[in-house]
């Protein structure tokens, strides 16, 4: 698999640290604002809750003045000592205008000591009953020996206009001056006021405030049906069971104000459905805000980074240039200061490649020089060798004639072959070269060789290495005319193929298979074929091509192709 490039593992370990750091900036703020906002519910909800709890216990010191500002007030006192019907009646329009006065107060009731019932509502006032006393109201108020007024837990009473209302009482007793008791007076008392305020209180969407006594009985909830339900009490236990904290996995938060001066409990149960929504809003927005902040960075940091980068792949570029043999090409100075300098050394080492380069050509030069030098040195001794072999041969059989014409091809071979001391040579010399040369050979061989030159003006100042043609004729005439038993021919033409110069060698003389054993034994039998193929390398390189064609006991032929350039 291809390795992603820089940019792209850049960018995605930037990517993956800004969603890390995100990640913890966007818990640690989640918590810590969800934690701020829970507490700051809390405390709201407990505000609220007290201030509720100051408003009921506000009302109730207002209801126990008027009720024990009632049980010493003269006109009841009057009619208690005196129960006359115009007592009687002063009583009742006291009441009533008290009423009146005060929306809270549903009915208003004295039970004697004789059982006499006087009340605001007309159908309890005729149900005038010893049974009036046996009443638990009755009986708290008289057991009371603080004398102060009671409240009594919430209760569904029906008035005299068939209308079934719950109320809560507060009742306070009559007494003397030597304190014996005199009778009871209760305050039945409406919700109106409760409800309107208690309702108020923002306590969440589904939250609501509840009051109880000591006895955990009910003394004001928003739905009534809780005082008659069973069910709908045990439901609300969970909640009286919380004095202050969570419930409902956090869902409702419960909080409990213990009103002074009573026993009446006021409890809150505020619903976090907002908080739940708030923390929710946060939670989306934070998440939204680093999408697009993480978007951002990272487009952002892909541009800086391209650009950054963009140097280096520069430099990329340069050293694969370089690589394929652009030695003149240069990186761009350009870039952060790392890159610049970076660049700067770069360009110095391949200022110093290319000097080095250009050293180690020459010695090259030098060494290949040499080279051919000393290629060229092997073939003189040889040559001259057999040359003078022949010299000697004519001497024996005094041909003076043929031993002067072979001695001026000699001379005119020499001349050649040393070229005023240059190593390379015209096509045309090195040709003559070969010339004087089968000129010699065909001296001493006679009518068993012949030979024929076809040249090609056009290439006759075409420049080569010298002693190259005449170490292959050689080698023709010794491993392949010489062996055999009929006349030979060695054939040297010059031609074209392509983008070549073709010199073509041909002797008809012993052959061999064209098995690469053969060919092997073909350039290492003797000095003269390696030799030129060496030197013929060292000199054209790569662009030089030798082929040897052959038939066994027929004939061989071999090609040099020199670059026309």
């Amino acid at each position: 698999m291809k390795k992603p490039s820089l940019l792209i593992q850049l960018v995605l370990s930037f990517f993956v640290v800004v969603i890390g750091f995100l990640g913890l900036i966007g818990v640690t703020y989640y918590q810590t604002t969800s934690q701020a906002i829970t507490e700051v519910t809390v405390q709201a909800t407990q505000n609220s809750i007290k201030q509720g709890g100051e408003f009921v216990h506000s009302y109730l010191q207002k209801l126990q003045q008027t009720s024990s500002s009632l049980v010493v007030n003269p006109t009841l006192r009057a009619y208690i000592e005196s129960p006359t019907t115009a007592n009687k009646q002063n009583f009742v329009q006291m009441m009533q205008t008290l009423l009146e006065a005060d929306r809270d107060l549903v009915a208003a009731t004295l039970v004697t000591r004789s059982g006499e019932v006087i009340s605001t509502d007309t159908e309890l006032d005729m149900k005038t009953s010893s049974d009036m006393m046996k009443e638990s109201w009755y009986q708290k108020a008289i057991e009371d020996e603080a004398m102060m007024p009671v409240l009594t837990p919430a209760r569904l009473t029906q008035f005299a206009n068939h209308k079934e209302e719950w109320i809560i009482s507060v009742t306070q007793e009559v007494s003397d001056a030597n304190g014996q008791n005199l009778g009871v007076l209760r305050l039945d008392i409406g919700y109106e006021t409760l409800e309107t305020y208690l309702d108020k209180l923002e306590l969440g969407s589904t939250g609501f405030t509840f009051i109880i006594n000591d006895q955990h009985q009910f003394v004001y909830h928003p739905e009534n049906k809780v005082y008659s339900s069973q069910v709908e009490m045990d439901r609300l236990k969970p909640y009286i069971a919380v004095k202050n904290g969570f419930s409902d996995n956090h869902e409702k938060y419960i909080y409990q104000y213990k009103i002074p001066d009573s026993n009446w409990t006021v409890i809150g149960v505020a619903s976090l459905n907002g908080l739940h929504t708030l923390q929710s809003k946060i939670l989306s927005s934070f998440v939204g805000l680093g999408i697009v902040s993480l978007i951002v960075c990272c487009l952002s940091i892909w541009f800086i980074l391209k650009r950054w980068i963009s140097p280096l792949k520069h430099l990329q570029q340069v050293i694969l240039k370089v690589g394929q043999g652009d030695s003149n090409i240069r990186a761009q100075e350009v870039g952060a200061v790392e890159l610049v300098d970076l660049s700067r050394q770069f360009n110095t080492m391949l200022d110093q490649i290319n000097v080095l380069m250009t050293e180690i050509k020459q010695n090259e030069q030098s060494i290949r020089q040499y080279e051919l030098q000393a290629l060229a040195s092997q073939i003189n001794p040889h040559f001259l060798y057999n040359t003078l072999d022949t010299i000697v041969w004519m001497a024996e059989f005094n041909d003076s004639q043929r031993v002067v014409d072979l001695t001026k091809a000699l001379a005119k071979f020499f001349r050649l072959a040393l070229n005023n001391g240059n190593e390379l040579i015209s096509l045309k010399d090195e040709i003559d070269h070969v010339r004087q040369y089968l000129f010699i050979q065909e001296q001493r061989y006679g009518e068993k060789l012949q030979y024929d030159i076809e040249e090609l003006a056009k290439y006759d100042r075409f420049t080569l290495p010298k002693l190259i043609l005449q170490p292959i004729v050689e080698n023709a005439i010794y491993h392949g005319i010489k062996p055999v038993d009929r006349p030979g021919k060695i054939r040297l033409t010059v031609s074209e193929a392509d983008q070549h110069i073709k010199v073509t060698i041909f002797d008809n003389g012993k052959g061999f298979s064209q098995d690469q054993s053969a060919v092997k034994s073909m350039l290492s039998s003797g000095v003269g074929l390696q030799n030129v193929d060496q030197r013929l390398s060292l000199f054209f390189g790569e662009d030089y091509q030798m082929t040897i064609q052959s038939e066994e006991d027929r004939y061989t032929k071999i090609n040099l192709f020199f670059p026309k350039g």
